[in-house]
């Protein structure tokens, strides 16, 4: 210690300095790098230079809107979807739209999709991209609507009682 009281290291000894043991330091030798350790060139390059690379889609339903309440008879609804970036139809990526669960059709290239004759309801509608193989790529968000028809049991009175 100095007249201070403060302690004072130094590679120099006081004439009142105390010798302090220190363990032996641990030091890291790395392991040398051996024949069998190496990969040949054919290895050290795993991906293919022709191989695709696989898009990062995004999906998303356009119409019809989340909540939205559809009147119409006929009970067709116009389905439309953006993907985006557009769909890379020679690696063979198509969508594939579920209603209430349930795959629609077969998978396809149009970002457009009519449904004929639905019953009246609420339904819930999805959207996936899919790859030539049948593998998931990305999926929309689900889109909840509610079909009204028409009935012939809800007429309105044309000339009330009073």
């Amino acid at each position: 210690m100095d007249s201070d009281g403060n302690v004072v290291y130094s590679d120099e000894p006081h004439a009142d300095a105390e010798t302090v043991d220190l363990p032996a330091s641990t030091v890291y030798t790395p392991v040398e790098e051996t024949d069998s350790l190496k990969l040949s060139p054919d290895e050290e390059n795993t991906t293919e230079p022709n191989s695709p690379e696989i898009p990062s889609y995004q999906l998303r339903i356009i119409t019809p809107a989340d909540d939205e309440s559809i009147w119409v008879n006929n009970g067709n609804v116009s389905v439309t979807m953006i993907v985006e970036p557009e769909l890379d139809t020679e690696r063979g990526d198509q969508i594939l739209v579920e209603l209430d669960g349930t795959q629609v059709g077969p998978a396809q290239s149009e970002t457009s999709f009519q449904f004929n004759n639905l019953s009246r309801g609420t339904h819930t509608l999805a959207a996936m991209v899919v790859d030539s193989t049948g593998t998931v790529l990305t999926n929309s968000s689900s889109v909840t609507f509610h079909l009204h028809r028409t009935s012939i049991l809800n007429k309105k009175q044309a000339n009330p009682a009073p």
